[in-house]
């Protein structure tokens, strides 16, 4: 949780968000290695408030810990995290686009990233069987680092004055405000397109495959893989 805050469309990963200051602590150089989760067993629930700290627990226990505080370390250890299999890059597909801003990196975890492309085909799926135009999902927000987030909060009164799990790549926003349409790549906001996204989201939360907070402020769906 924490408000959503939007990739830059041409974000790439060469993205530099670092200041031009000495860092406080240099590369860490040794990761722990990412552990794998228990099953969470969840309660299945209407409604799509998880608490934040479950959201903290599972990201983790899935995902980069401890979290990294400065942009200049992450970027330090990007490469090799991505080839030791620790976090994936997330391009633009079919599914969904990154939109703009400034307070994330587009990576996530495997288990992220399989979860997040697994609630895009189940809602192109939806989309099919009402006859609906294909629609791609605005992907809002992945990886933070504390820098990143403490900036976020002063320019976003939605930002959580709590820590969020989008520090550990377990966890990633998406938009149910407005939706993209493939055929004219243009922008639309219909309640009957919310609906059939929100359902799919309900589904797969009751499926004890993620943790979703529905966030009413940045119009979002935060969302945290458990498995």
């Amino acid at each position: 949780m924490g408000g959503c805050d939007f990739f830059g469309e041409d974000v790439s990963a060469d993205t530099d968000l670092t200041e031009e200051k000495p860092l406080d602590e240099p590369g860490k150089g040794n990761r722990p290695k990412r552990r794998w989760s228990q099953m969470y067993s969840l309660k299945k629930s209407r409604f799509l408030r998880d608490p934040n700290k479950m959201h903290i627990a599972a990201g983790k226990e899935m995902g980069l810990y401890p979290p990294y505080r400065k942009n200049a370390d992450f970027l330090a250890e990007r490469d090799s995290l991505v080839e030791c299999g620790a976090l994936v890059y997330v391009p633009d597909s079919t599914y969904y686009v990154k939109k703009t801003a400034k307070y994330s990196y587009p990576y996530l975890t495997p288990e992220a990233f399989k979860v997040l492309n697994e609630l895009c085909e189940r809602f192109q799926q939806k989309l099919k069987e009402r006859r609906q135009p294909a629609y791609s999902l605005y992907l809002t927000s992945a990886l933070r680092t504390e820098e990143s987030q403490k900036r976020l909060r002063r320019g976003n009164k939605n930002a959580t004055r709590d820590t969020t799990s989008h520090l550990y790549g377990a966890s990633f926003d998406i938009s149910y405000w407005e939706f993209l349409r493939n055929s004219n790549r243009r922008a639309y906001s219909y309640r009957h397109i919310q609906n059939i996204l929100t359902k799919t989201v309900s589904e797969m939360r009751n499926e004890n495959r993620f943790l979703v907070i529905k966030e009413n402020g940045q119009f979002c769906f935060h969302i945290t893989v458990v498995q």
